[in-house]
């Protein structure tokens, strides 16, 4: 009986192993060493090829295959499109690929975890490989590939891109004031109101504070998993956060949070409520291009202005006892610039594998992605597309807050790293491990965890403060809270 039970686990054992989205293991996708060309069976849609965008642009971009159907009436294939919520549907891929459209829309810091899962196949079709390299920046060609069997395979194809920016009230703060976080204090003092706010107190929308760069060069000591490799068990890379300039940073914004008129979290009405022109509870919301009809319904078409995340200026109280930065320094707010991608199921059928890459070379080109902002505003991703927004905005196309919510995406790219999680586990120890509640107990100058036992006692002396960054940086690298912290700092995480 002993030794039944023992087979008996060691096949429930190997059947977890091989439920995958691939239906095998990572580093042997398939008999002939080949992803692309022996993928796992899926679906029996054979006259169907599904596609799934964001819930915003499913209409437009059916109406786009209708009409590629219509032109190319040998493609072979009805489409069907449908909106999904682009946030969350590497969840949904994972859990059941076989479920899932044949192509569909990720953040590309997805396709590594869903390439190396076997969830995606890579794109091969050499015209499209060409067109990938020849209109996307460097940034977005250096996290859309990911390694399998020691080789480099392109996944993702961008067609999208998206960055954090500003928005602010017009009414009570004049252009030049919304260029610098002391200009929207002057503002918000005369308005007896708060500055700012941000729209969640994740990792990715208060990246402005991690991520903002020195004026002068763009310089920041900040890393986050530099180097990682997509291979499965490969490097996870250097990060740092210990830097003295991202200590001055979070000193900066400790006390730009305690002044009555500076920085202030969403209030459980949401952060739309606090903006709106009539509670005037905050002045500016730091958000991206999905936030532009909530904050247009807040504030108003008139009221309504766009701009790069502002500036502001390190204080003499916030460089004390650090070598590597000076009173006046400027820095600008950051962001992760990003780019959504097509890619193609694993388990979608091998006879549709062709034809998934055609219609996914037509729906990134340029003339598509031109048409998409036109008509839904999702800003395009290949290089030159602020020379076709300023165009658009010239000859009374679009209007001038939807020109500026283009224009401040691009211009804010320039500030900004694509999100560099080559793996899903990098993916969660970022966001998911308690790193950004440390950064948020940092802004609030309380301890650590708020309740149970503490990790940090304060967070608002250099010493408590340089503790909180080292921990934040080993919760990156690790995932886990260290057993016992160095005895000075900064300190390799």
């Amino acid at each position: 009986m002993k030794k039944f039970m023992t087979l008996l686990l060691a096949i429930v054992m190997v059947l977890g192993l091989l439920a995958g989205c691939g239906g095998g293991n990572e580093t042997q996708p398939n008999n002939n060493n080949n992803p692309a060309t022996n993928p796992a069976p899926g679906t029996n849609d054979n006259g169907i090829i599904r596609v799934w965008v964001g819930e915003e642009s499913a209409e437009f971009y059916q109406k786009i295959c209708d009409q590629y159907i219509k032109d190319h009436p040998d493609f072979g294939y009805k489409i069907e499109v449908k909106g999904m919520d682009t946030g969350s549907v590497a969840g949904t891929i994972t859990n059941d690929p076989t479920a899932a459209a044949d192509i569909y829309t990720v953040a590309h810091d997805n396709i590594g975890k869903l390439a190396a899962t076997q969830c995606a196949k890579p794109i091969t079709e050499q015209s499209l490989v060409d067109q990938v390299l020849a209109d996307n920046p460097a940034s977005f060609q250096g996290v859309i590939y990911s390694t399998l069997n020691n080789q480099k395979y392109l996944y993702g194809v961008p067609y999208i891109s998206q960055a954090l920016f500003l928005y602010y009230n017009k009414a009570l703060v004049t252009e030049e004031q919304a260029k610098s976080f002391e200009g929207l204090q002057e503002a918000a003092k005369a308005a007896g109101t708060k500055a700012i706010t941000v729209t969640g107190d994740d990792g990715f929308n208060m990246s402005f504070a991690l991520l903002a760069r020195k004026v002068s060069d763009k310089s920041t000591t900040v890393k986050i998993y530099e180097g990682a490799e997509s291979v499965a068990g490969g490097s996870k890379g250097s990060s740092n956060c210990q830097g003295d300039d991202t200590v001055a940073i979070y000193r900066w914004l400790q006390a730009f949070a305690a002044d009555p008129n500076g920085f202030k979290w969403a209030s459980p009405d949401g952060w739309d409520a606090d903006l709106d022109k009539d509670n005037k509870g905050v002045l500016a919301v730091i958000g991206g291009a999905w936030h532009y009809n909530t904050a247009k319904a807040a504030l108003g078409e008139t009221n309504l202005g766009i701009t790069m995340i502002p500036t502001f200026k390190l204080t003499a109280a916030s460089v004390e006892g650090l070598a590597g930065v000076k009173a006046g320094d400027e820095y600008r707010g950051g962001t992760f610039a990003d780019c959504k991608c097509f890619m193609i199921n694993a388990n979608s059928e091998p006879s549709k594998y062709a034809k998934e890459q055609e219609l996914i070379k037509y729906l990134s080109s340029k003339e598509v992605q031109n048409q998409s902002y036109l008509e839904v505003l999702n800003v395009p991703a290949y290089v030159g597309a602020a020379d076709y927004i300023k165009k658009c905005f010239e000859e009374g196309k679009v209007t001038e807050s939807q020109y500026n919510l283009a224009a401040m995406q691009v211009s804010m790219a320039e500030w900004g790293i694509p999100q560099p999680f080559v793996t899903g586990t990098l993916n969660t120890y970022y966001y998911s491990k308690n790193a950004p509640a440390v950064l948020r107990a940092v802004i609030d100058k309380t301890a650590y965890p708020t309740t149970g036992d503490k990790v940090l006692d304060e967070t608002e002396s250099l010493a408590g403060i340089r503790k909180a960054l080292y921990l934040v940086e080993y919760l990156w690298m690790h995932g886990v809270t260290p057993k016992e912290f160095p005895a000075t700092f900064p300190n390799p995480a």
